[in-house]
């Protein structure tokens, strides 16, 4: 079987011929302008076409110019192409071009594709306890974290944020998925384990999953122990899609979860078509829900709807004892946040709040 394209990383962009083309005339005669005056004779011998040769490492510099003189819209509906010098675009060459904000994105994040090359993402562990007595570990979230080439914490919101932007979502969210796999046979947590995963960053679950679910079996772990945690839940374009995804899980045993409910318009659409084991209540929702009667309503609100659903309930970024109390007292099953413990390669030990000692 070939491989799929979260499989294969790209080749970091550095110099060449690159070929453009604009969504507009007006954007056209702008890119025009633009290299011309930074000394990048446009060559327009194809019609519809720029194109400019780019000596070494002088793609990155463009990249921050272009940025800073077109929109975010001119960049991402431009398309380009990037060849060896000289070269003439081929029609085989049509399934390989990309937007210019991408190929821009993908030549500044050019560490996040070396990180990948050399298995830099790793995981943190944050304990999922029992709302009624913290001290019973329920679960452990795989966070994704990654190191610098000096072995420095880069976030998982930096690494997302580029994988987007330079259309590089494919291949970290399978390494993210096989890295927790890994950290979790390394570390055994116990209880269960919830996996992330972006819909979006997955084409055909029979296809573009096989890796994960043969990486779940050869670990040993049960798939019941599984639990698959639906990100960006608010920027589902495709329903249909994300239930194939989950037809596929549960077809293998696994678990769901539905992500940040009450964070967007979609979400409570999503718990009624998706149907998971398990929803996790967005932390805006918990910061300062004590004395905040608005939030409380909201929340209480959502907290009823799951136990009248029978889907077990957690409410997250939990920091203080008295967010931990009005989630004790409302009926939330579990919690998790850094009352609790902080996010850490090994699985952490639990702080127990001193009313519940």
């Amino acid at each position: 079987m070939s491989p799929c394209d979260c499989e294969l990383l790209p080749d970091v962009p550095d110099a060449g011929r690159l070929w453009l083309a604009a969504p507009l005339g007006h954007t056209q005669a702008r890119l025009r302008a633009f290299l011309g005056e930074r000394g990048l004779a446009p060559d327009e011998s194809l019609a519809g076409l720029i194109a400019v040769d780019l000596p070494p490492g002088r793609l990155r510099r463009l990249g921050v110019e272009l940025v800073g003189a077109f929109t975010a819209p001119e960049l991402g509906g431009s398309r380009c192409l990037l060849l060896p010098p000289g070269a003439l675009p081929q029609p085989a060459d049509l399934a390989r071009t990309q937007s210019l904000a991408a190929l821009l994105a993908r030549s500044q994040g050019a560490w996040l594709i070396e990180m990948l090359r050399a298995g830099r993402l790793t995981t943190f562990f944050q304990p999922i306890v029992r709302t009624d007595d913290p001290r019973q570990v329920h679960a452990h979230e795989c966070l994704l974290r990654g190191r610098d080439e000096d072995g420095s914490l880069v976030g998982a919101g930096e690494i997302l944020r580029v994988a987007r932007e330079a259309e590089l979502l494919f291949p970290v969210d399978r390494a993210a998925r096989l890295a927790a796999i890994r950290s979790v046979v390394e570390h055994g947590p116990t209880g269960l384990v919830f996996l992330n995963f972006s819909p979006s960053a997955i084409y055909d679950p029979a296809y573009c999953l096989r890796t994960t679910v043969s990486a779940v079996e050869a670990s040993g772990l049960a798939p019941e122990r599984v639990v698959f945690e639906v990100n960006e839940a608010d920027q589902v374009s495709d329903l249909s899609h994300l239930l194939g995804i989950a037809r596929y899980y549960r077809q293998r045993g696994f678990r769901l979860a539905l992500d940040d409910l009450g964070a967007g318009y979609a979400s409570l659409d999503l718990l009624a078509r998706l149907q998971p084991e398990y929803v996790k209540v967005d932390m805006g929702l918990t910061r300062g829900v004590d004395h905040d009667p608005w939030r409380g309503r909201v929340l209480g609100r959502l907290l009823e709807l799951a136990r009248e659903l029978r889907v077990h309930s957690v409410v997250e970024g939990v920091e203080t004892e008295a967010e931990w109390r009005w989630a004790r007292d409302h009926g939330a099953d579990f919690c998790q946040g850094f009352l609790f413990a902080r996010p850490a390669p090994e699985p952490p030990p639990v702080q127990v709040p001193a009313s519940a000692a």
